[in-house]
């Protein structure tokens, strides 16, 4: 072999020695690579071992979720979630039976009819469809219809003005979408929480036990599947319905109210020249006595509303619904009675508002004056005779959103009953007539009626100032310091404004409503901060009442009167001294035990 071919050689070998060590090289640097990729923090099969956890994790979770809702997934009326309904099925309470409605005909011929169970033409599976706005009624013994608000979660955009409601399962705050999957809603898991219920959905804070956080949002004591609320504000028994008359354990704790000119009794029983009495309502006499016990109300439709309570008797006669010998069969065992809380008028508007109620059209305002005290008379303990107070009148409208009151009389007010179409009676329609049934929360006879309009609808919320007023007409609800009760809900109030040093005027009166309001950035789900952009005015969605508490005025009403017009509705509310008052009622709750 030449020199020259042996030093190619050596050449060549060199070349494939250095070739291996550089593959050796390489290997090892993808070998380390790939168990980098394999078995490091970020490594495949640290990922594939962490996705199979989390995938167990969520079977488990899933299949615990399940366990849970197949409690409460049920085809009773014990209020579990109905599944072909897509809603929590209503909880019938002791002396409730069920009733549904045959809808006034559109050409105009026929009004609508109450079917109850029982009944011919009662139909099981129509009591009611919350996808079609039939919300589910139930009538109690004296005649008084009640209305099933089932356990929601919503979320509001408040530029648009539109509330989107998903109906929970249960007791669970999981609701189905619109893929058939359940998706769990947000809650409130502090008092001092500033929720957004414009991102995501919450839970509705009426149905939800806020014990831990004192009640900071009108919340109960346990977790509810819904609550009933009266169908019609409170109004007197007999008259103009056939609810038995009997006296409550409530005794009326105010002896004076503010009444109007036409109220005063001119009639000189004792020849003197001086008397001047004036009536409590039509049932129950004179003022001068405090010892006179409130019969209980009704909440019927065409009946005379329940007026000149102060907050404290309508908060002690709401709690009373239950007490032995009511006239509702309601049992106290397993029915709670109490005055309506801001946040449950928020469920009800809330839903109201919603695809489930009328979608967006606000109901037609209650606007019908009886002012009955022109012609209506009865004799005091003296045995003279003063003017009565029946002023509103449930059910009825005159078919608006923007007209002031307008006066029935008691000729009409008699011939409502004898209807037989749609046609009005002096321009004044019935609930259970084609344009009388929009005056309801859904704009049918299934919804919530005097919600606008009708007499102010006293609300258990308040601001703890000190006035005076809180406890000379609220001292049942007022229970001392700034933190609220599964019953009455305290609002935040600026100590530096709205304080007893100032002076009851309407300049500070509006500056403390200013100021109190603004601070109230926690509390949800009331319709309040929620729907409204200030503390006096006419701020609120469709133009409504926003007056905060303050001052002199502590107490909140909701709703409007009859003579409020286009300021009234779902969103609207108001500061009240708590006074009794012939333009001032109330509409109780009834929650399961």
């Amino acid at each position: 072999m030449t020199k020259k071919e042996q030093k190619l050689r050596n050449k060549t070998k060199g070349i494939t020695l250095i070739a291996l060590v550089i593959t050796i090289i390489v290997l090892l640097i993808l070998a380390g690579v790939s168990i980098a990729m394999l078995t490091g923090e970020n490594g495949i099969l640290t990922q594939a071992k962490r996705a199979k956890e989390e995938t167990e994790e969520a079977a488990a979770r899933e299949e615990a979720m399940l366990d849970q809702l197949e409690d409460v997934i049920t085809d009773g009326t014990g209020g579990g979630y109905l599944k072909s309904k897509g809603v929590n099925s209503p909880k019938l309470l002791t002396g409730m039976t069920r009733v549904s409605f045959n809808l006034p005909s559109e050409d105009g011929t026929t009004k609508g009819e109450v079917v109850k169970d029982g009944e011919s033409g009662f139909d099981e599976n129509n009591w009611y469809d919350y996808e079609t706005s039939k919300w589910a009624n139930a009538v109690t013994e004296d005649g008084s219809y009640w209305v099933w608000i089932p356990r929601f979660a919503y979320k509001l955009d408040k530029n648009k003005k539109t509330i989107d409601v998903k109906f929970l399962v249960g007791t669970t705050d999981q609701y189905y979408d619109d893929e058939g999957n359940l998706q769990t809603a947000k809650r409130a898991e502090s008092k001092d929480e500033e929720v957004d219920t414009s991102t995501d959905y919450y839970v509705h804070p009426a149905f939800t036990d806020e014990s831990s956080i004192d009640y900071a949002n009108g919340g109960w004591d346990e977790e509810l599947t819904g609550i009933w609320v009266a169908k019609f504000e409170a109004g007197f028994a007999s008259g103009n319905n056939s609810a038995e008359v009997v006296a409550s354990n409530v005794n009326y704790s105010q002896s004076t109210g503010w009444v109007a000119t036409v109220e005063t009794n001119k009639t000189d029983t004792n020849n003197d020249g001086g008397e001047t009495d004036t009536a409590r309502n039509w049932l129950d006499g004179m003022y001068g006595s405090t010892t006179t016990s409130i019969k209980y109300p009704t909440f019927q439709p065409i009946t005379y509303s329940m007026n000149y309570t102060n907050i404290n008797d309508a908060y002690n006669i709401s709690r009373a619904l239950t007490d032995s010998g009511n006239i509702y069969g309601l049992s106290s065992s397993s029915t709670d009675s109490h005055l309506m809380k801001n946040s449950e008028w928020g469920a009800v508007a809330y839903l109201g508002w919603s695809e489930y109620g009328a979608n967006g059209t606000e109901p037609y305002v209650n606007n019908i004056n009886a002012n009955s005290g022109d012609t209506k008379r009865q004799e005091d303990t003296a045995g003279g005779t003063g003017l009565v107070s029946v002023y509103a009148i449930t059910g009825l409208t005159t078919g608006t959103t923007s007209e002031g009151a307008v006066k029935i009389t008691e000729a009409n007010l008699n011939s409502m009953d004898s209807r037989t179409g749609n046609t009005a009676t002096n321009n004044i329609y019935a609930w259970d007539q084609l344009t009388g049934q929009k005056a309801s929360s859904t704009l049918n006879m299934y919804g919530v009626y005097d919600l606008s309009g009708g007499v102010w609808e006293r609300t258990a919320g308040y601001v703890n100032n000190g006035n005076g007023n809180l406890t000379t007409y609220g001292k049942s609800v007022v229970t001392g310091g700034d933190t609220s009760t599964k019953y009455a809900t305290v609002y935040p109030h600026d100590s530096n404004v709205d304080n007893t040093s100032k002076t009851s005027n309407e300049t500070n009166l509006n500056a403390a409503s200013n100021a109190n309001y603004p601070l109230n950035t926690k509390i949800f789900g009331d319709a309040i901060r929620e729907t409204s952009t200030g503390g006096t005015g006419t701020t609120s969605w469709n133009s409504g009442y926003s007056y905060f508490p303050g001052l002199y005025i502590p107490f909140s009403y909701r709703g409007g009167y009859y003579w409020v017009r286009s300021s009234a509705g779902l969103f609207s509310f108001y500061r009240a001294n708590g006074n009794s008052s012939y333009s001032n009622g109330f509409r109780p709750v009834l929650v399961a035990l």
